[in-house]
């Protein structure tokens, strides 16, 4: 066995999708080079150096079950750039490079479909109802197609670009504004009806607009699925502000991403605009991160 494995993960930024996947319809997700790195060493006994939460355990737990050694100790090093309680996925990136840090430890090999499923059976310690969206881009990385039925399928980038992500400083809960959806959902079946057919129209034309790399076109549609998410009710004020702010000052589309209610938002920004978008935010009252996209998802590291 090894002394010690290092493996990162990334975060992601859903481009299309939020709450629409958890009724079954396809999400457009990218892996951004903000990372959860994970050093897993031999020890006397398990210590969790970083921060412990419940899904931090559960990640610990389901690891060492994996690899058949409940009797080991091991020492996890958590280390992040990635912020969390925003929409940005860390909680998939935590579990994921924890799971894989101990398997690399011990020298056990998991298939990318592993990993994936107990990178989800993590998330449910933190989420009511994940849509697997998180884990699928974690263990994947670049740009994915994600499907409840059907499951990730890789998205062909034609060239990288460029996204700022702002974060309005208020955390929220994911589970929250599921639940909130679902509610309305079944209040005006009729409504979501509506909005889960204009919605399915507009991530096909973005999938389309990405394999071709149309930009101005994916910032439009950007635009119209913000919209849409305003319409269920998971935007807010400060998230709308940093939006309009971004657009203002040349993104060529901007949009919430992740649950909603606070966290961030996501703009798609040309090189030339980028120092402009990144002020305008600040401005608005929030923190820029500029965000490249990772073709990379969990690896292992030196």
């Amino acid at each position: 066995m090894k002394s010690y494995c290092k493996a990162s993960a990334p975060g992601k930024v859903i481009l299309f999708g939020e709450h629409f996947v958890v009724y079954g319809e396809p999400a457009i997700a990218v892996a951004i080079d903000l990372r959860v790195k994970v050093t897993a060493y031999k020890s006397q006994t398990t210590f969790i150096e970083g921060f412990r939460t419940t899904l931090v355990d559960k990640a610990l737990a389901i690891a060492l079950k994996a690899v058949s050694s409940k009797r080991e100790n091991v020492h996890v090093k958590i280390e992040s750039n990635l912020p969390i309680s925003v929409g940005l996925g860390s909680s998939a990136a935590t579990a994921s490079a924890i799971i894989a840090a101990i398997a690399g430890l011990f020298e056990v090999k998991l298939s990318k479909d592993e990993l994936f499923k107990m990178t989800l059976e993590c998330e449910k310690t933190v989420h009511v109802n994940p849509s697997g969206i998180d884990p699928a881009v974690a263990v994947n990385g670049g740009a994915i197609l994600y499907q409840r039925e059907v499951g990730a399928k890789p998205v062909k980038l034609l060239e990288d670009f460029t996204l700022v992500v702002g974060n309005t400083g208020e955390r929220r809960s994911t589970g929250v504004m599921v639940e909130k959806v679902r509610a309305f959902a079944e209040k005006r079946t009729d409504v979501m009806e509506c909005l889960r057919k204009t919605y399915l129209s507009t991530v096909l034309r973005a999938l389309k607009a990405l394999e071709e790399g149309d930009l101005e076109e994916l910032g439009l549609l950007m635009n119209v699925n913000h919209g849409l998410l305003e319409a269920l009710g998971v935007s807010n004020f400060k998230l709308n502000k940093l939006v309009y702010a971004s657009r203002e000052a040349g993104a060529l589309g901007a949009k919430m991403t992740g649950g909603g209610g606070g966290g961030c938002m996501v703009a798609l920004v040309p090189k030339e605009r980028l120092k402009f978008v990144v002020e305008g935010i600040k401005q608005a009252g929030g923190e820029p991160i500029v965000a490249p996209v990772s073709r990379i998802g969990v690896t292992y590291e030196d």
